[in-house]
């Protein structure tokens, strides 16, 4: 991991630090990393990967339809509105 390497990272991230901030950061990025490698030395042959760390197990209900607003409803505080459609600010070009 360089300075360069940590300039290019926040850069993609929008982000801009000072020349000190960088070098602090590479050496930051670089114990980060090298304590990671720390577990590809770890004999885990026979381990299974672990999906949760609490072994809770999701439990979904039945999809059912309710009562549902009627557009009226739906419509009623709404700061923009037409006769059947919430209005929001344009997003897309």
């Amino acid at each position: 991991m360089t300075s360069n390497d940590i300039a290019r990272i926040a850069e993609l991230a929008r982000l801009q630090f000072s020349e000190e901030e960088i070098a602090a950061f590479t050496n930051e990025f670089i114990r980060i990393v090298d304590y990671v490698g720390t577990i590809a030395s770890l004999n885990l042959e026979g381990v299974e990967p672990m999906t949760t760390v609490s072994g809770a197990v999701n439990v979904s209900r039945e999809d059912v339809a309710g009562e549902c607003l009627t557009s009226e409803e739906a419509l009623s505080n709404a700061p923009r509105k037409n006769e059947a459609f919430f209005k929001v600010p344009k997003v897309l070009g």
